[in-house]
C-alpha cells in the first residue's frame, strides 16, 4: 500500500510542478495540457484535480504553506522589526517562480477558503510587523497602518511579477522593495 501511496503523491507532485512551470508560461493552460507536461495519463489527472480551478487552489495552497515554511526562521530570529522587514523581502523575493503567474490566476486560487484563511493569517503577521515598526520608529506612526501593509504586500507582487518577465533578478527585488520601503522614491527638495 505504501508504494501505491509513494506512486500517488510523486504523480500528484508531477502535476503541481507541471501546472507551475506551464501556467508561468501560459496562465490560460488546460488541465490536459498540465497532464501532458507531468507525463500522466489522463486518469491519474482526474484522480487527483477535478479542475483547473481546484489544481490552482491547492498551488496557491502549497505555495503559501511554503511561504510560512520559509518565514519561520525569519520570525523565530526575532529582531527589530524593520530587520524582519528585509529578511522578510530577501525570503519572498526568490519563490517568484511559485506566484507569478498566480498574480493573473488569484480571483481563482482566494476562491478557496484555507488559500484565503492562510492568506488573511499572512496579512495580519504583516499588520502586526507593521504596529511593531511604527513602536520602533522604523515605520512613521501617521501612515496608516493597511496603507503601509498593502504597499509591502504590491511590493512583493511586483517584485515577483518583474523576477518573473526577467526585468529583474530577486536580489535586485528585495534590495529595491527594502530602498523604497525604507526610503521612498522621491527626492529631497533642495
Amino acid at each position: 500500500m505504501k508504494h501505491k501511496d509513494a506512486r500517488a503523491n510523486r504523480s500528484r507532485q508531477a502535476l503541481i510542478n507541471a501546472g507551475i512551470q506551464l501556467l508561468i508560461q501560459n496562465p490560460g493552460a488546460s488541465l490536459k495540457e498540465v497532464a501532458e507536461a507531468a507525463g500522466v495519463g489522463r486518469a491519474t489527472l482526474y484522480r487527483h484535480f477535478d479542475t483547473r480551478e481546484q489544481l490552482i487552489q491547492e498551488i496557491a495552497l502549497e505555495s503559501l504553506e511554503m511561504t510560512d515554511t520559509a518565514m519561520a526562521p525569519v520570525h523565530a530570529r526575532n529582531g527589530t522589526a524593520r530587520e524582519t522587514l528585509c529578511d522578510m523581502f530577501r525570503v519572498l523575493m526568490p519563490m517568484a517562480d511559485r506566484y507569478h503567474f498566480l498574480l493573473s490566476l488569484w480571483s481563482l486560487a482566494e476562491e478557496d477558503k484555507q488559500v484565503n484563511d492562510i492568506y488573511q493569517q499572512q496579512l495580519e503577521r504583516l499588520h502586526e510587523l507593521i504596529e511593531r515598526g511604527k513602536q520602533q520608529g522604523s515605520i512613521r506612526s501617521d501612515l496608516n497602518s493597511d496603507w503601509v501593509m498593502v504597499m509591502i504586500d504590491t511590493m512583493i507582487y511586483s517584485g515577483w511579477w518583474l523576477i518573473g518577465e526577467g526585468k529583474c533578478d530577486a536580489e535586485q527585488a528585495a534590495n529595491n522593495a527594502i530602498s523604497t520601503l525604507f526610503s521612498g522614491i522621491g527626492m529631497t527638495p533642495d
